[in-house]
């Protein structure tokens, strides 16, 4: 019966132990997150990383942050310390996206690229503490996408000098975003109108007719006539006149 009793007991310690170590394990390993804008293929883009901080590195002083892209692809030699946008301390993890509540970029001492441009290490003063279930929140610019799309695994480590602070994020890089450029031609169609103008020109002929009458009396009356032909008529008829006044005395 002692014996039963004792391998119970012992079975039953044992199952705790492989719980209380699982446990363990995944609150030391915590979770995390890396975005990019834009995630395009070869784009220069920002990067930013969240981690919940896990047990292991929990009271711990924050020295350091790295970021191992371990498929390749993208590459941090360009980012400075200028680069980096943020890095700070989300107490609790009860903020959204990059929000932090402690920032600690006075804290920061340099940045470091390395592994070809595929690490990014972020050393830091160790100023500030974590504390389990917090989050840390790095931000960094010039960073460049892998030129394919596609999901990449991200290595990521608090306080990378000692163990316990690691953890995995996966990047994804979508496809690039098709651009269709549709090319309008507007044809414009000119009418000219041409007006000739005819000018027509209409000849008047006038034919005077002179009508002479000379009567009894010696007088003469000419109507239309030329002025030369109406003068002769006029001496003719006069000489005619004197004629018969000649007779008849």
């Amino acid at each position: 019966m002692t014996r039963a009793f004792s391998r119970s007991v012992l079975a039953a310690l044992l199952a705790l132990t492989v719980v209380a170590g699982t446990a363990g394990l995944g609150a030391a390993a915590g979770t995390a997150t890396l975005g990019a804008d834009p995630a395009t293929p070869g784009d220069t883009a920002t990067h930013t990383v969240t981690q919940t901080v896990g047990s292991d590195v929990a009271s711990a002083s924050w020295t350091g942050y790295a970021v191992t892209y371990t498929d390749g692809g993208t590459d941090v030699s360009n980012v400075t310390t200028a680069d980096v946008e943020a890095i700070g301390i989300d107490r609790g993890n009860d903020a959204s996206g990059a929000t932090v509540d402690v920032n600690v970029s006075d804290d920061l001492d340099g940045v470091t690229a390395s592994n070809n441009g595929g690490t990014l290490t972020l050393n830091l003063g160790g100023s500030y503490s974590l504390n389990e279930s917090d989050q840390v929140v790095v931000v960094y610019d010039n960073a460049t996408n892998p030129s394919e799309a596609g999901d990449y695994n991200v290595s990521v480590d608090i306080n990378p000098q000692s163990s316990g602070g690691e953890s995995t994020a996966t990047l994804s890089i979508a496809a690039s975003s098709e651009t269709t450029t549709t090319s309008t031609t507007t044809e414009t169609t000119t009418t000219e109108t041409t007006t000739t103008t005819t000018a027509s020109t209409t000849e008047d002929t006038t034919t005077a007719e002179t009508t002479s009458t000379t009567t009894a009396a010696g007088t003469s009356t000419t109507s239309g006539g030329s002025p030369g032909f109406g003068a002769g008529l006029a001496i003719v008829a006069l000489a005619g006149a004197a004629l018969v006044a000649a007779r008849m005395r």
